[in-house]
């Protein structure tokens, strides 16, 4: 059985995660940086409708409860913490090597429209059509007019498509429209990644759909672009002519924005009677393990030109055991 612990309201997001286990004692390790302060400021929302009483006060420590097993199982998982593949590409990777991770990635990134398209057409109220349709045409080409999202400019043209910046970046690594986005290319990595895309992002069980979303984003916002970026600008110091990194660099504003967003809606989706963490949880890990995981598995073993310095595997095990992780006693922490 796990051990209990106390935890006041007003802790802070560091200080909850180091009294679980899950944070050294000093410092933040990188893959969740963005996480810690995303959660901080998500906590701070948390006190402040507590203190209007649009949540009812017991239910802080389920909230903290549920963040702090977000971090143990989400945010720890190996492929986020320890990915093994990613942190050897930010070293730096041959033109091969970079063009096999774009072309396909590129699979996975136009299929996710597809999922995109069905979780509008599952969308369980209309704020929610509205919220997802906008997304997808987001991605389509037409710009939202401040920032990541809100309101569309109603303007669409085909420069502004997400897919044409990836285009754009094959084409500086010698692919053409034919080498991307064909999920007959897929490698058997990929095709799951994309299939579990289809079953757990796009899932009508809407606990599901928020878990795998969630994972989503902000495994892409905590490691995901930046290595990949890091890998990109080392090829590109090397070439003639620089890879134009275009739709990377904007997905890794993007993601950054999405992953705070994906708090937020969390705590609003927390209150709601349909609202079931444990498959919240269960929808997240599936995404990541059956998705994100497979997939670079299969990108290490498939590496073109791949040396010694490749590690023999694509991510490390788990540092602990999210099922140990200590649980608050809430009745300690209600006034």
């Amino acid at each position: 059985m796990s051990r209990t612990i106390h935890i006041a309201p007003d802790t802070s997001a560091a200080e909850m995660l180091r009294e679980a286990g899950i944070l050294p004692e000093s410092g933040v390790p990188s893959h969740m940086a963005v996480f810690v302060e995303q959660a901080e400021a998500i906590l701070e929302k948390l006190r402040d409708v507590i203190a209007v009483g649009e949540v009812e006060e017991h239910r802080g420590p389920e909230f903290q409860q549920l963040l702090i097993d977000i971090a143990a199982r989400i945010m720890s998982h190996p492929i986020v913490a320890g990915n093994r593949y990613l942190k050897r590409f930010a070293e730096g990777v041959s033109l091969a090597q970079a063009r096999h991770e774009c072309r396909q990635f590129s699979i996975f990134a136009l299929q996710f429209d597809v999922a995109q398209a069905k979780l509008v057409s599952n969308a369980p109220t209309y704020d929610a059509y509205v919220e997802r349709l906008h997304v997808l045409l987001n991605e389509k080409g037409i710009p939202y007019k401040d920032g990541f999202e809100g309101e569309l400019t109603g303007h669409w043209r085909m420069g502004s498509v997400h897919f044409s910046w990836m285009l754009n970046m094959g084409k500086g690594l010698g692919l053409e429209f034919e080498d991307l986005g064909k999920i007959w290319l897929a490698l058997p990595g990929t095709k799951a990644f994309v299939d579990a895309t289809f079953n757990n992002y796009a899932s009508i069980d809407p606990n599901i759909a928020e878990g795998s979303a969630f994972a989503i984003e902000n495994w892409a916002a905590n490691y995901l672009w930046k290595p990949w970026i890091a890998g990109m600008e080392k090829l590109n110091a090397t070439l003639p002519k620089p890879v134009d990194l275009g739709y990377l660099k904007y997905h890794n504003l993007e993601e950054e924005h999405h992953s705070q967003a994906t708090l937020d809606e969390l705590l609003e989706s927390f209150t709601e009677p349909w609202f079931d963490a444990d498959r919240f949880l269960e929808g997240a890990e599936a995404m990541l393990t059956d998705g994100v995981q497979a997939y670079y598995v299969s990108q290490l073993a498939s590496l073109p030109e791949k040396d010694e310095t490749w590690p023999a595997k694509a991510f490390e095990p788990r540092a602990f055991d999210p099922e140990a992780i200590p649980r608050i006693a809430a009745e300690k922490v209600v006034a």
